[in-house]
């Protein structure tokens, strides 16, 4: 690249968050001044492609946006063009028209070679995964003996040879066919697919395969002529009311998910609402700033048995720019979340209190928790930014009792000593603990673990550790108790019953239930199964604590 190309490209970089009059002359300028410029660098290509990415989804007015735009579809354009060494560099950019290798659930990797059939293929086998003879000798002919002991052939040729094959797409479908004919349960049957460690090759020239488009069909574009948002009321934008969930068709709840799940993908990287999400399990909310939020829940039989883990993906001007989730227990949530790299000089603040705002409304979760690598545990980015500062404005607050005082003592320096810092050592403290804000009343009396602990227990104790025989007789309790009869509820209905009808047995006095309490738990138990959103609404309104056998809230975690 010539020197004054250079020049703009890191003026470019410096005035992506200059709102004034001044940096938005600057922005237009240096983009026409770039138009003509042939670009053949990876690392320039990279480094350009991100700071239009931020421009397209930040832009001030109509002309940043077009000027932006054009010169995306130019960059990305451009790209088709390198010679095969410069796309090798540019593989796993996300940029589109670029080569993007991984290794996916079996779910994910179905889901991509039927999305993309001619363009997906074996990249390769992991050297300590399982030879693919011992995941599918029981599904050859018994005659075919010898290949079934053979140890002369690699990985692939023996795909090779078996399936009839040479091409390694075809190789690829013929494989997925095979173990999806296997008769498990889905979750074994992807531990058994994951034990291969298979690597894929995602070549596509379909620009939708790529970070370089928006994603997500949006009616208007929102464009910052008040520059970005950094300073809010935390507090007053969390409890503003949520707009009405809008309204989408079966398609495009598909293409949502269509989105989020490529959008992940690209970073060879998978969250389960997404991966084994339905377009049934899909809410989405438009917010201000141009920000959407779609929210994912897992199908109904590999949904968690009392928790309920709801992913995010956040769009900004219809790109994907933020993921996530929540594990929500009642008012209890775990919550976590990763903001794509251009997008992080953005209004990352202003992004999470929105996560908060609609995960705490449209679920009534109040106390919310973080883990500690959201802020540097196994986490250089996380310390060396002080994340942790940035939980601090929210409220969250080290569980640890010794770690909150400590945290309180670092903030009295930061405000009373000008330029100090926490050190990354107080800061590799703070990870010791999660962290956590309490935005109502109520506390959590008894949390999943104690829980899970106990049943475990329980089963050993009174059951001499026999789970069937524990089901049978939570089903002959349940309709006892309850009036529910397994065989009579549909399949979705089937599974909730299933995750729950031990705990609900074991862990609950259900002779002491009102008329209006046990419709509610015959709800909930129902709902598990049939629609993960309402069941966490519902679980709010069941009054455990007023339920719960003694022996469980005596229990002892060991």
């Amino acid at each position: 690249m010539a020197r004054s190309e250079n020049t703009n490209l890191t003026s470019l970089k410096s005035a992506l968050t200059d709102f004034s009059s001044d940096g938005t002359q600057t922005k237009i300028q240096i983009l026409k001044s770039l138009h003509n410029f042939k670009f053949s660098k990876p690392s320039e290509i990279l480094e350009y492609h991100d700071a239009l990415l931020f421009l397209l989804s930040y832009a001030e007015n109509q002309s940043v946006f077009d000027l932006a735009k054009g010169e995306m579809n130019r960059l990305c354009d451009a790209v088709i063009h390198l010679n095969e060494t410069k796309k090798e560099r540019l593989s796993r950019s996300g940029i589109a028209f670029t080569e993007t290798q991984g290794t996916f659930s079996f779910v994910m990797m179905k889901w991509l070679v039927y999305q993309f059939p001619e363009d997906v293929s074996i990249h390769s086998f992991d050297e300590t995964g399982a030879h693919p003879k011992d995941i599918l000798k029981h599904g050859l002919n018994e005659m075919e003996f010898e290949f079934i002991g053979d140890e002369e052939f690699s990985k692939l040729k023996w795909l090779e040879k078996v399936s009839g094959f040479k091409n390694k797409k075809s190789i690829l479908k013929w494989l997925l066919n095979c173990v999806d004919e296997i008769e498990l349960e889905p979750f074994l049957k992807e531990q058994l697919f994951e034990s291969l460690k298979l690597y894929i090759t995602i070549n596509t020239l379909n620009p939708q395969f790529s970070r370089s488009h928006e994603s997500f069909y949006i009616k208007k574009n929102y464009f910052h002529s008040n520059a970005l948002l950094k300073k809010f009321n935390e507090l007053e934008l969390i409890n503003k009311k949520l707009p009405t969930e809008t309204k989408l068709t079966t398609t495009q709840k598909n293409g949502v998910l269509e989105s989020a799940r490529i959008a992940l993908a690209l970073l060879n990287r998978e969250t389960d609402p997404i991966t084994y999400g339905t377009p049934e399990g899909i809410k989405v909310f438009d917010l201000e700033h141009g920000l959407t939020i779609a929210l994912f829940s897992i199908n109904s039989q590999l949904r968690l048995p009392l928790e309920s883990y709801v992913g995010f993906m956040m769009y900004k001007n219809g790109h994907p720019m933020s993921y996530g989730g929540a594990w929500l227990f009642g008012k209890r949530s775990l919550i976590g979340i990763n903001i794509f790299e251009a997008f992080r000089g953005g209004e990352s603040a202003f992004v999470f209190a929105q996560l908060l705002r609609t995960y705490k409304q449209a679920f009534g979760a109040e106390q919310f928790e973080v883990e500690p690598y959201q802020f540097g545990k196994n986490n250089p980015e996380g310390l060396k930014s002080g994340a942790f500062w940035f939980y601090h404005r929210f409220g969250f607050r080290p569980i640890d009792e010794k770690l909150f005082q400590l945290a309180e003592e670092e903030h009295q320096k930061i405000i009373n000593t000008k330029g100090y810092r926490s050190s990354i050592d107080i800061l590799k403290q703070f990870t010791k603990s999660n962290l956590g804000v309490n935005f109502g009343k109520d506390k959590i009396s008894l949390k999943p673990l104690q829980i899970s602990h106990f049943i475990t227990y329980s089963i050993a104790k009174n059951f001499n550790g026999d789970r069937k025989i524990v089901f049978k007789w939570s089903q002959d309790i349940l309709k006892k108790e309850l009036g529910l009869v397994y065989s009579k509820l549909n399949k979705d209905e089937q599974f909730g019953f299933t995750k729950l009808s031990v705990f609900v047995a074991l862990c609950l006095n259900l002779k002491k239930l009102t008329a209006t309490d046990k419709a509610t738990l015959i709800k909930l138990i129902k709902e598990k199964g049939s629609s993960e959103f309402n069941y966490t609404l519902t679980y709010n309104k069941f009054p455990f604590d007023k339920y719960y056998v003694k022996e469980l809230v005596e229990f002892k975690v060991k």
